[in-house]
């Protein structure tokens, strides 16, 4: 029973340390707000689910937006017989396996890949000994002929931009706590990935980002932009004053509130301040909301972005906000 409990301790210790040491391996750079990480786990694992889904291809071409092709098809075409083997193994395991798991939804997956070490072989089975061999499997090809063009690529998408996050990081952050009625807690980690989902940068979790350096809208602003965007969730979560308000107005006024109303508002709030900030600095932007086509039914309604518009500048409180907005989806 001793020798067990110490086992554990052990483990629990060794997987504190690996997940310390993988911190200071892979981090690009912090801020007062954000940590953001190159992660060779991170990066194999998107690379290999959009292999196997093109997910984030379909998406760019329905959009209109052409591919990033970064040499990564030449690569693949040159590989010998027994690597293409070994990758088309890869892609079968994770189109078999893997990709009815929607990266929205992998936050726990994410951090576990995010302590594993990045020097050796994976010994934790947590999600399966299959998940973990494939990996293992996988990790010599990858970092043989993908791995050094994808981290190039993500710390450049970061260097372009990380002197405009620092620049402005306070006002958005301090205006999106203004606006939510909370106060921001710790540190948001950002994983850039060359690969991604469909929408190119996304939250796993409220303390989690992925942003997709091969998402041609991410060489803008629009990068700026996501990042405090994706990390104001942390700012409206479900108990928020912010989500609680238009919850408990819907109640008062017997209005069915719709789902995603909240998410729509924080959408059009944090594009605002972002705006804002860039424009304070010389430079244009266009939301994302009207780039990516992003909630369109409430971009394109006037009203909607009038009654943020009037909160977003005080002249309305977040009680009357939250009634005009169901006011104005009751209608």
């Amino acid at each position: 029973m001793k020798r067990s409990l110490l086992r554990l301790m052990c483990i629990a210790y060794c997987s504190t340390m690996n997940a310390q040491e993988n911190i200071l391996v892979d981090v690009l750079y912090q801020t007062q707000y954000f940590s953001f990480h190159n992660n060779m786990w991170m990066n194999l694992h998107h690379f290999f689910y959009e292999q196997a889904s093109n997910r984030q291809r379909d998406k760019l071409a329905e959009d209109g937006l052409v591919f990033n092709e970064i040499g990564d098809s030449l690569n693949i075409a040159g590989l010998t017989a027994k690597e293409k083997n070994m990758f088309d193994e890869g892609v079968a395991f994770y189109a078999e396996r893997i990709i009815d798991q929607e990266l929205l939804k992998s936050g726990r997956i994410f951090k576990w890949l995010q302590a594993q070490p990045i020097d050796q072989k994976i010994v934790d089975t947590t999600y399966s000994k299959d998940f973990t061999e494939a990996l293992n499997q996988l990790k010599p090809l990858y970092e043989s002929h993908f791995w050094q063009r994808h981290q190039k690529e993500n710390r450049e998408l970061l260097d372009k931009y990380i002197d405009l996050i620092k620049k402005t990081e306070n006002k958005v952050i301090h205006k999106m706590e203004a606006l939510s009625n909370l106060k921001w807690k710790g540190v948001v980690r950002i994983d850039l990935t060359t690969y991604g989902n469909w929408a190119g940068a996304y939250s796993p979790d409220y303390d989690n980002i992925v942003v997709s350096s091969i998402d041609p809208m991410m060489n803008s602003s629009i990068f700026i932009e996501f990042v405090f965007h994706e990390s104001s969730h942390l700012l409206f979560t479900r108990k928020s004053p912010f989500r609680m308000a238009i919850f408990t107005k819907s109640k008062e006024m017997e209005i069915q509130q719709p789902r995603l109303l909240w998410h729509a508002a924080m959408f059009y709030l944090s594009g605002l301040a972002t705006k804002e900030v860039l424009n304070e600095h010389g430079l244009s932007h266009e939301l994302i909301m009207k780039k990516k086509n992003v909630f369109e039914q409430y971009y394109q309604h006037q009203e909607f972005k009038s009654i943020l518009k009037s909160y977003y500048h005080s002249d309305i409180e977040l009680s009357e906000m939250a009634s005009q907005l169901l006011r104005l989806n009751e209608n």
